[in-house]
């Protein structure tokens, strides 16, 4: 199959996106030569614009096009114009499938998830099951890890970030608080990193800092009004390339199944898990040295957004105690 121009369609969720980086590897060294537009959600195209894996990054505004369908056409449109010979839809959708028809490219690739596994059988990481739509390309085979360049000038930057805080000695850790409103059952609690935060500072000697968004300012307050010592909150301080810079500066992340973990592991920093409701086989981090923390319950995983029995108990019986030592066998203090 000769391949000139690739389409690659993933709007989406921060991790979602990274999940598909490999993919992304892959398709560049299978067709060196090809020309790749990458289709991610509006906020997400500095991740991956001047990297290795895309020519050009395009910004596909879902909520813009529910509202305004003369836009999406428009959008379609363009995507005709560029003559695509290759469209690989990783977000499959009412949307996607009009795109596919209009972008009128030769060839389609259609992501399908896996969303159960049989019993006794291995269940396939996202990466992997990303990997595997391209399979009619004769790309295949095992991931190991995701790889996301961090950009000289992000690095530039969190390097005054710190030292204008005054950091500069012992090891960084950072903590996510939050998971979003959307997936509430997910969310550790933010009393417990109130003390695990005070505990890296006074028994490992690390500084801390709070990641997330501007959503998550109030709940990170509210965690560092429960310390007694002091730390640094980045949230909705740093643009993305910033927050990947930052993470790729630090020792160790804690934080739920969600985007800054993802972040963290695509440049190499190891990360504390905490897994309650989602499946670490499915979205857990890829890569060497990280830890993850799991409940074995009948009830997990349910991969619901809402506690159905009400309780949490899959992160209600993650302790502080064990969090900590999980940190500490990640800088080499603990075996």
């Amino acid at each position: 199959m000769e391949i000139q121009k690739a389409l690659f369609f993933k709007p989406g969720a921060i991790g979602d996106l990274l999940h598909t980086l490999p993919a992304l590897k892959a398709l560049r060294k299978k067709f060196p030569s090809s020309h790749v537009t990458v289709v991610v959600s509006p906020g997400l195209e500095p991740l991956i614009q001047g990297t290795p894996v895309a020519d050009r990054v395009l910004a596909f505004d879902k909520s813009n096009f529910k509202k305004h369908l003369p836009d999406f056409i428009g959008f379609g449109m363009r995507l005709r114009d560029e003559r695509y010979d290759l469209f690989i839809d990783m977000q499959p959708s009412m949307r996607s499938m009009a795109l596919r028809w209009l972008s009128g490219a030769r060839h389609v690739l259609v992501y399908h998830k896996h969303k159960g596994f049989r019993a006794g059988a291995r269940r396939l990481h996202a990466v992997e099951n990303f990997i595997e739509t391209l399979r009619p390309l004769g790309i295949d085979g095992p991931v190991d890890s995701i790889e996301l360049p961090v950009k000289s000038d992000a690095r530039q930057n969190i390097d005054r970030y710190l030292a204008e805080r005054n950091i500069h000695s012992g090891p960084l850790i950072a903590l996510n608080c939050g998971v979003g409103a959307a997936r509430p059952a997910r969310n550790w609690f933010p009393e417990r990193f109130s003390a695990l935060a005070d505990r890296l500072i006074d028994e490992l000697g690390a500084q801390v800092v709070f990641v997330g968004g501007n959503e998550d300012r109030e709940l990170v307050g509210r965690v560092m009004a429960g310390m007694k010592n002091k730390a640094v909150s980045a949230a909705g301080e740093l643009s993305i390339s910033d927050s990947a810079a930052l993470l790729a500066r630090c020792n160790c992340l804690v934080s739920a199944d969600t985007g800054p973990l993802h972040l963290s592991t695509a440049v190499q920093t190891p990360v504390v898990g905490l897994f309650g409701p989602t499946d670490p086989r499915r979205t857990g981090p890829i890569g060497r040295g990280h830890q993850v923390i799991r409940r074995e319950l009948a009830c997990v995983p349910c991969e619901k957004k809402d506690c159905p029995l009400d309780t949490r108990a899959c992160m209600a019986d993650i302790t502080v105690d064990e969090v900590f030592k999980a940190v500490g066998r990640v800088l080499g203090k603990y075996s």
